[in-house]
């Protein structure tokens, strides 16, 4: 089981994680590999949510630094509380755009049962909420209707999490 690590926490690196990086000899999962690309000796874990499923971060973090991948360099101060507002505000900002460019799709993709998808779409009070969300309807998308209408989906949701990701500004 997962230790609860301290959200602050600042990892980094090693030289074997920057070479794992480039040769892809550990065999990590997708998840794990998204994690070890964007630990930057600077971001909090707090900041590396958006980059893995709920409840897989920390299980991540732990496989990846006993793998000799990462190793913890210190414990950052917490963002001041403007930054906490500027990125709550991001966030449902996010939701809310998701909300609306979506608004609709299930259903026109998979029928009478995409109108499910599209309601829990519409109730979702964040971005936590919406992730598994999208993913099980995404899959049934692409189950259903093939790899095209998934890409048109993907092709809406990518750019508001990248912009998430980015740092505020940009």
């Amino acid at each position: 089981m997962a230790r609860e690590l301290d959200p602050r926490l600042v990892f980094a690196k090693t030289a074997a994680g920057s070479a794992e990086v480039a040769r892809r000899s550990h065999g990590l999962s997708g998840a794990a590999r998204r994690i070890l690309i964007v630990i930057d000796g600077q971001r909090r874990l707090s900041d590396l949510p958006p980059f893995a499923r709920a409840g897989e971060l920390e299980p991540i973090v732990d496989d990846l630094e006993a793998r000799g991948l990462i190793a913890l360099v210190g414990i950052a101060d917490d963002p001041p509380e403007h930054e906490r507002v500027q990125a709550q505000r991001r966030q449902r900002d996010a939701l809310a755009r998701l909300q609306r460019e979506l608004a609709g799709t299930f259903q026109r993709e998979l029928g009478a049962a995409g109108r499910v998808y599209d309601a829990r779409l519409a109730d979702c009070v964040s971005l936590d909420v919406v992730r598994p969300l999208l993913r099980e309807a995404i899959d049934a998308v692409l189950s259903a209707r093939g790899q095209p209408a998934a890409q048109r989906i993907l092709a809406v949701v990518r750019p508001v999490f990248d912009q998430l990701t980015a740092p505020p500004g940009l």
